[in-house]
Order: structure tokens, then sequence, then C-alpha cells
């Protein structure tokens, strides 16, 4: 015992100072005041305390041995504890330590009273002190420690709901004697219920639950060995971790809005899983992260609406899994080059981002929503002997789609493949229709901004071309096939006046086969009938025999800079037809949220180049700002500039792009000046020849240019520098 501390000596309120002794260090004398969070309280046998409001103790000793009666009545208010709960018996009027908690009826009760644990961090139940084999313990427990304080649950815990509100708790196996975890178990009494699930877990916001308790022990929580809780919450940034490498969780109900750990050290990690029949079977988690050494294999079902994060450790591994994306918001995959079974996404909205290829062993349901690879690749089926399936949703910035062992049979299902246009918007979808010899098939996008409007040949049939998108389409990898194949480019969101104007063609030539008449004012198809050896190693796009017919704006030049007042943003035209008016967007910090803050009237149809100017008076601070614009024209119809940055008014030159020389170039040393808007690290650096096809491609920082280009024969080539938020090309003149 420790001076101060208190005991009762009859039932009674809490706050009534007559039920309460003190110990002065030698005896225990009367007292004028009640316990507060500095005393600990001893409520010894026959003795019911009530609170009629809150109230605070240090350590809370209870009766527990034989016929202790009725201990705490909470009524409708808290006990705050800022030590620990424990058992007690008494030898020769000497408490002591009692293991056991005791069967009594409503021994802390009600369940509208709660017992809240407060203060630094420590253990609050322990073996040694507490139990949960009373099936009567009718009270709600919360955990809110102060921030960034751990408490420990050392034993297991029994009551009507636990609440973990703050801070982190850490339920453990505790190993004195047998092992065991510290279980979190419920009332089983009938009035609640029944036999029925019943009792609540719920981790709130930035609140953490870390278990290391694993199967064959008991599980994290349950109502009894044979009946589910009801309910496990866990909520929007609040935290699970599992230690443990066969976490099991036996409730009837699972929602999980915030973040789940798997973080064995050691062996081989099993997702969380239910025992009992009356369980829930838990498939769907908002984020989910993997650390440490042990080896993770997933489920396999998981639904996920938020990040799948891979921090360090062990490998993940396929069971063989399906995993859906089905969040309406942001996805990301990080760190992770995922190789699974089968991956399904349907986003009812937002992006799904990856910073690392994507592969998927068998099956490729793409619904619906927007997935960014980040520059990454695609690769479907590498085991051979799954589909692929397109319904909806579109593909940025992927640099290329490895297709293993296509159908013998392509159709708008197995056969689409939906492009997302960077620079012009809309979908560039490519659809291949027919009958193909198997194999694979290779697709790489390489976009640049802008179009050929003097492209200066004819299609196979005479036609002369007059436009052809910069941006085009690389097919390789193709068995060689004499059937006829359908290929399909989607003009979407160009303004095209006829889709019969549209042609596919090569870069500065005629592609081969035929060409068909365009199709679906919607989809805005341009088609060619070839076979299917032919698209092997072509270079193909979109182009016209009007040059009217495909009419996004060419944006000569698109700027912002930073002035007193705010911004000002510059743009000129080369060309305006059925214009009506431009839209200037903005989005602050990222280039993700694009908001409206102004309208500029067009100056009329034009063959000349048109200027224009904004100014938008905000306070930016230091954080980087975005613009583009977008043109709409008298039918409501719009295209969209690149997107652009703000620079500072006193630096000018910041805005300058790509430059190299020596240029004509015949040999020796090759000096690069390259914007401080790219980041070397991941600029990728590609040399095209006239007709697209890619001669050269490596990072930036991994650059052996001179070796590249003294290898090249005299003519012409096309030098771009891509990393995610900048894209710049170059003409390079080889003597």
């Amino acid at each position: 015992m420790e001076t101060n501390d208190y005991r009762t000596i009859s039932s009674g309120n809490f706050q009534n100072p007559a039920i309460w002794e003190t110990w002065n260090g030698a005896a225990w004398i009367p007292t004028l005041l009640k316990p507060d969070r500095n005393n600990n309280i001893f409520i010894d046998q026959g003795n019911e305390v009530r609170l009629m409001q809150n109230e605070e103790a240090k350590n809370v000793y209870l009766f527990s041995a034989a016929s202790p009666g009725r201990k705490l009545n909470l009524q409708n208010f808290e006990l705050q504890v800022y030590g620990a709960l424990r058992g007690m018996d008494k030898t020769a009027g000497i408490f002591i330590i009692n293991s056991v908690t005791n069967a009594t009826t409503d021994w802390i009760y009600p369940e509208t009273g709660k017992i809240v644990f407060k203060g630094i961090s420590r253990t609050v139940v322990d073996r040694i002190s507490w139990s949960a084999n009373t099936t009567n313990s009718r009270f709600t427990v919360v955990f809110e420690p102060d921030f960034g304080e751990t408490l420990i649950v050392n034993s297991a815990f029994k009551a009507n709901r636990f609440i973990i509100q703050s801070g982190t708790v850490i339920q453990t196996v505790n190993t004195m004697g047998i092992p065991a975890c510290s279980t979190f178990s419920f009332n089983t009494q009938a009035i609640f219920n029944g036999s029925n699930p019943y009792g609540d877990l719920i981790i709130e916001p930035l609140a953490t639950l870390i278990s290391a308790c694993s199967a064959p022990l008991s599980a994290i929580i349950r109502r009894s060995e044979s009946i589910p809780g009801a309910l496990f919450h866990l909520k929007p940034t609040g935290n699970l971790i599992l230690s443990g490498n066969i976490p099991t969780m036996d409730v009837a109900n699972f929602i999980m809005e915030g973040s789940v750990y798997y973080s064995s050290n050691t062996g081989n990690q099993q997702m969380l899983r239910s025992t009992m029949a009356t369980s829930g079977r838990f498939k769907t988690y908002q984020n989910l992260f993997f650390e440490n050494a042990a080896t993770k294999t997933l489920n396999d079902s998981i639904f996920l609406r938020g990040n799948f994060v891979y921090l360090n450790g062990g490998a993940v591994l396929d069971r063989p899994t399906f995993l859906r994306f089905e969040g309406a918001g942001a996805q990301q995959i990080i760190n992770l080059e995922m190789d699974l079974h089968q991956i399904e996404v349907n986003k009812p909205s937002g992006t799904l981002l990856t910073n690392n290829n994507l592969r998927i062993k068998s099956n490729f349901l793409m619904k619906n929503g927007r997935v960014d690879f980040g520059g990454n690749r695609l690769f479907l089926n590498t085991s051979g002997n799954g589909f692929y399936t397109y319904q909806g949703g579109s593909w940025l910035n992927l640099s290329q789609l490895v297709y293993n062992q296509i159908p013998m049979g392509l159709n708008g299902s197995n056969a689409a493949f939906p492009f997302e246009d960077f620079y012009q918007g809309g979908i560039r979808e490519v659809r291949l229709l027919g009958n193909s010899p198997g194999g694979n098939l290779s697709i790489r996008f390489l976009e640049f901004p802008g179009a050929d409007w003097d492209p200066s040949f004819n299609d196979s049939d005479g036609t002369p071309i007059l436009y052809q998108l910069y941006s085009f389409f690389e097919f390789s990898g193709l068995n060689a096939g004499t059937d006829d194949l359908e290929l399909r480019i989607s003009a979407k969101n160009l303004i095209v006046d006829d889709v019969d104007d549209l042609r596919i063609v090569s870069l500065g030539q005629a592609a081969p086969g035929t060409h068909l008449p365009g199709l679906d004012p919607d989809k805005l198809w341009a088609r060619r009938q070839l076979t299917f050896g032919e698209l092997n190693n072509q270079t193909l796009t979109v182009g016209s025999f009007r040059i009217m017919s495909i009419l996004p704006v060419t944006w000569l030049e698109t700027s912002a800079k930073r002035i007193a007042a705010g911004a000002k943003v510059n743009w000129s035209t080369a060309k305006e037809t059925n214009n009506h008016k431009f839209k200037i967007l903005q989005s602050l910090g990222n280039v993700a949220s694009f908001k409206s803050i102004g309208e500029v009237p067009s100056w009329g149809d034009s063959d000349i180049v048109q200027h224009y100017e904004f100014e938008h008076h905000d306070f930016y601070g230091a954080q980087p700002v975005y613009f583009k614009i977008e043109q709409v024209d008298k039918d409501g119809k719009s295209t969209l500039s690149k997107v652009f940055r703000m620079i500072n008014s006193q630096n000018p030159d910041r805005i300058s792009g790509v430059k190299i020389w020596p240029n004509p170039y015949s040999s020796g040393r090759v000096s690069i000046v390259l914007s401080e808007f790219f980041e070397p690290k991941t600029t990728i650096v590609q040399i095209h020849n006239p007709q697209g096809v890619i001669l050269y491609h490596d990072l930036l920082d991994k650059l052996s240019l001179e070796k590249e280009l003294e290898g090249l024969k005299p003519g012409l080539y096309f030098i771009s520098f891509v990393d995610r938020e900048n894209h710049q090309y170059l003409r390079l003149l080889k003597d």
C-alpha cells in the first residue's frame, strides 16, 4: 500500500467521504475528501460504490474472492482510471493481488457506465491480477490515453463494449504460464441478444490497436468460445496492426474504414480470418500495408477501397488471389510490382495510381474507373491461361501493354485497350476485331503535344492526308497471320465535323491495309482493314483528309507567371474557327484538382496567331500552382491545353524547355539543357526515327547519348524527354 490510498468501509456514493478511509503510512484513518486520480482505491468485500458524476482514481482494486457482492454501480457516468484495474483478496486484513475476477451478476454495472483508462503509457490489466472468467462484466471500456501514449492489455478482458478512443492499445500474448491471447470478449448474459452475436470493439479516428494474437490461441475478439461478437469497426484514419502469423477475429460484422498493417517479422503471415460459422466473412479493406520480414500470403479474395502499400520486408504472395479495386476516390499501389492471379478495376470514380509495373497472371477485368500507370507497364495473362475483359474506364500514362497469349477471336471486350490521351484529352481507345493466330501483343502509346498540319503524303487510295496527331501507337511482338483484321482507333474528344473524314495513318506515310469509313458519332472510330501480320512493327495514329475535320486548339504558347497581385496567364492560338470562349482552370499544389477561375471570350475566327492574357488576383504562397486552358466552341464542344506551371516573374529563364547542341550533330560531346521542372532521376529519354520507331530508350541519369547518336545514320530524328508532369521533344539533324 501507498500513503494516501483509499479503502471502502461501507457502501455508498463515490463522492461521500464517509464511505472511505485513507492510509497514512501506519494506519487507516477517516478522511474529509473523496479520492482523485492520484489515489489508489480498494473496494472491499460487501461494499458497493455508486457514481453520481464522473470520478477519478489511480489503480482500482476490486475484491474478487468468494462472496464479493456488487462492487461498482457506474450508472451513466465514467470512472476515469489513471492506473490499472485489478482484482484483490484479503488475508489477515491485508490486501493481496487476486488473479481472477468474479462471476457475481452485475459485479461492475450497468452497460451505460464506463471504465475510462486515461493518462500516460502503462499496463491497464494484467494476467496476474485480472481475467475474463466472469460472464457478467456489464460495462463499457474506453481506452483514452494522452496523445502519443500506449496502454497495454496483458490479460483477457470482458465487457459489453470496447472503444479505443485515442493513442495506442497493445493486445499481448501473455506468457505467464500457458501462453494465452489477451482476448477482448463480451458479456454472455441472455438479456443481451440471447445466444446470438453481441458486443462491439471500435477503433476511433487516429487511434491504434496492435495485436500479437495468433491461432491456435484465442481470437483477437469474440463473444465466447462459440459465439462471435457483433461488430468490429475500424474508423477512418484508425489503425489495426497485426503481428501474429494467423490473426483471428470472430465478429458478425466488419467495417474497415482505416488502415490494416500486416507486420509479422518471422515465418509466413496469413491475412485476418474468422473461424465460427456465424462470423462474418471479411474481404473488404480500406488501406492495406505490409511490413517486416515475414512473407505475407494474401487471402483468396480482397476488395480494396484505398491504398495497397508495401513498406518493407518479405514477399507478398498470391494464394491465388482475386483483388478488386473499388474505391470511389484516389487509390494507390505503392512499392510493389503486383503479380496476382486476378485483378478487377471497378471504381465508380477516382483514379488508381501505381508506381510500379502491374502484372496479372490470369484474369484482368477492367470495368470502370481510371488507372494511372505513372509511365510503367501492364502485363496481361502472364500464365497464358487467363483472359482480359474490358467494359469501361481508361488507362493514363501507360508506357507499354504486353498481352500474352491473346485470344483467337478478337472483339470489343477482349481486345479493347482504353489509352487516355494526356494532351488532347479523351480516351484514345484501340480496338482489334477479327481472328488472330494467337501469341503475344505489345502496344506502346507514345504521346507528344499537338499535331502535324502538313504531313504531305497520300493514303494508299490516293487521298491526301492533311492532318495527323503527333502521338502514335507502336505495335510489336505479334505472330505472323494472314486473316483479315479490323483496327480501330478512337478520335474521342477531338473536334470532328464528319466521322468519315477520319483515317488511320502511319507517321509520314500511309498505313498498311485498306481504309474503312469512320464509325460512331460518339466513339469517333477511325478504321483500317489489314492482316494481323501487317500490324506488326507498325506505328499508327489518327489522321484526316480535311484540315478542319479534327481541330484541337494548337497552343503556340501557354505560360503563367507570378505578379504582385497574383498570376498572369498568357496563351496564343494558331487558328480559330467556331470558337466561343476560353476557360482558365487552376490547381493548387498538384495537378489533380483543377477549378475554373475565369473566362475570356474568343476574338473570333482567324487564320493568324491570336494572343490572350488573363490576370487572377490571389495570394499563392510558396506552393506550386498549375494552369490549363479549356477552349469551348459555339456548339459546346471543348478541348484542353497541356498543363503548365506558374513561374516567378523575376526568373523568366525557368520556362525554357529542352536545348541540345551541337545541332546538326556529327560526333563528339553532346550538351543538354533541361528545364528545372524535369526530375532527372525519373526523366525518360527516347530517340525516334521519322517513322516513329523507338531507337533508344533509357532514364536520363543513365544516359550515354553520344554513343547512341554517333551510331545513327545521317538524317532527321526526334528526341523526347518525359517525366510524370512534363513532356518536351525536339528535332535533331544527324550529319
